[in-house]
């Protein structure tokens, strides 16, 4: 339903519409998510997310200080930039243009075998 919204609001000022959802990371899990890897521009290194994690917990996991708040994609906390590959957004924050450039890694994964994020 809140997709639905979105479309039919798309062509309104952001600031007009307010759509709040209330769900966590493994809610928004899909069967088919499969590991991949995240590379960190600003210390060059190499993380690996696996199917049932998200970016936010993997990057934590190598000791990284990464800002979050909700984790569920709705707040905009830990937003990043998104340099090279191609995003699977699953957040319900960011606008088709503002997904070029960023992600939120605490529900977003990716589509192709890496993503370079600006870290």
């Amino acid at each position: 339903m809140l997709q639905a919204i979105r479309d039919m609001s798309g062509h309104w000022p952001l600031s007009a519409i307010h759509i709040e959802s209330f769900a966590d990371a493994a809610t928004l899990a899909v069967a088919d998510d499969h590991p991949f890897r995240v590379r960190l521009a600003r210390s060059g290194a190499a993380i690996d997310v696996g199917a049932d994690q998200s970016i936010l917990d993997a990057m934590r996991a190598h000791g990284l200080d990464v800002p979050s708040s909700c984790e569920s994609g709705t707040c905009g906390t830990c937003r990043t930039r998104l340099l090279e590959g191609v995003a699977d957004h699953r957040d319900l924050v960011l606008s088709d243009a503002e997904q070029a450039d960023s992600i939120m890694v605490c529900v977003s994964r990716a589509r192709t075998p890496e993503l370079v994020l600006d870290a």
